[in-house]
């Protein structure tokens, strides 16, 4: 979420994405390499101008949503069909060399394994998926089960809770630790429906608000503390 590094999820979820980015290039699976690879880009059936993939978070976001076609739900529907498993992120985003526009959800699989699925944000269709396969892939998947195991809410609650307290579209969900306190929490983007980029904090215990505030890239038309 801007929380979780905005367009880039959450730190540990950047190690993830970035050991699984490695893992795919040394690979000779047939799985569709992520857009900072150097393996093709995901092809999906809807693209950003070159201006709209340049503008900042919130305006792209705006972009974004304006685009897509289907929502992080039904994204996550998709990729838990094509991996059976427990969704742990999802992000609408695009492919830096291309424009396509994409949903890229991370789910732990019952195989204990840490899968990346790209789908398209259009047609809902799985343009890729991988597994992470890297040095730290094992303890990296130790650590997503420990936030699974201490998770009691769910994404699907989770995001319905932050679009109760923000009214809007969820642009990205994650699950992590809180930096504060090494609590379990769903930290959730949203695009409220006053054209603004909202951070929602959810303990993933109770499913209770723990906090929101207005992206930095707001905050010149509000004081960024919804509270």
């Amino acid at each position: 979420m801007k929380a979780t590094a905005k367009r880039t999820l959450t730190p540990r979820a950047v190690v993830l994405a970035t050991a699984a980015a490695v893992a795919l290039i040394g690979s000779t699976g047939a799985a569709t390499a992520f857009a900072d690879d150097d393996g093709p880009a995901p092809q999906s059936s809807v693209q950003l101008s070159q201006n709209e993939r340049h503008l900042d978070d919130t305006a792209k976001d705006r972009a974004q949503v304006k685009a897509d076609k289907i929502s992080q739900s039904e994204a996550t529907a998709k990729a838990l069909k094509a991996v059976p498993g427990t969704a742990t992120s999802a992000e609408l985003d695009n492919a830096d060399r291309n424009g396509s526009l994409i949903w890229e959800v991370d789910v732990l699989g019952k195989d204990h394994k840490n899968h990346d699925v790209t789908i398209d944000a259009a047609t809902g269709k799985v343009l890729g998926q991988h597994t992470d396969r890297d040095d730290d892939a094992a303890q990296d998947a130790a650590e997503t089960q420990a936030l699974v195991k201490a998770d009691k809410t769910g994404h699907a609650k989770a995001t319905d809770k932050a679009l109760n307290a923000v009214p809007g579209t969820v642009v990205s969900y994650s699950l992590d630790d809180n930096d504060r306190n090494g609590s379990t929490v769903w930290e959730i983007d949203v695009l409220g429906k006053d054209h603004k980029s909202h951070d929602v904090t959810i303990d993933a215990a109770t499913g209770k608000v723990l906090g929101q505030h207005v992206d930095q890239d707001d905050q010149g038309d509000n004081d960024g503390d919804d509270d």
